[in-house]
C-alpha cells in the first residue's frame, strides 16, 4: 500500500477527532519550517538511485490505535515539540491556555470521565525496506 502526502491528515488522526484538529492547527502554525513528518519530505529517498539500486520498493502500512490521555497530557505532548518548547513563556502559556480550551469544548471519547482520562486517536504509519 502506498500512501501519498493527500493521505497524511488521515494519518495524523485528525479525522478522528475534532479536538485533535484543532490542536494541531493551534501548534503547526509556530512551526517557521521545522521539517515535520507530514509534509512527507522523507519520501524522496525513495527516489535517490543509491535506494532503488539497493532496496525493493518499500512496503507501507497504517493502523489505528488510541492511547490513554489527560487534559495534562495533551498539553505535556504539545509543549514536548521543539517549536513550541523553544517559545517565550508567555507564548507558551498562551498555547497552554488555549489547548486547555479546546479539550474543555470539545468532544472526546471517555474512557473514565470523572478521572479526565479519554481516548488520543492515533494511526501508526510503518514504512519497510527491504534490500535487493
Amino acid at each position: 500500500m502506498s500512501l501519498d502526502a493527500t493521505c497524511i491528515d488521515e494519518v495524523i488522526a485528525r479525522d478522528r477527532a475534532e479536538w485533535v484538529a484543532k490542536i494541531r492547527d493551534l501548534i503547526e502554525m509556530h512551526e517557521r519550517g521545522s521539517p515535520q513528518f507530514r509534509h512527507m519530505l522523507w519520501r524522496k529517498t525513495f527516489d535517490i538511485q543509491a535506494y532503488q539500486n539497493l532496496f525493493q520498493s518499500p512496503e507501507e502500512k497504517t493502523w489505528e490505535y488510541s492511547l490513554e490521555a489527560t487534559e495534562q497530557s495533551v498539553v505535556d505532548r504539545a509543549l514536548s515539540k521543539s517549536y513550541i518548547a523553544i517559545l517565550p513563556d508567555d507564548k507558551k502559556a498562551g498555547v497552554q491556555e488555549e489547548i486547555r480550551k479546546i479539550l474543555r469544548t470539545s468532544n472526546k471519547v471517555w474512557l473514565n470521565e470523572p478521572e479526565g482520562v479519554f481516548e488520543y486517536p492515533y494511526k501508526a504509519w510503518v514504512v519497510v525496506c527491504h534490500k535487493k
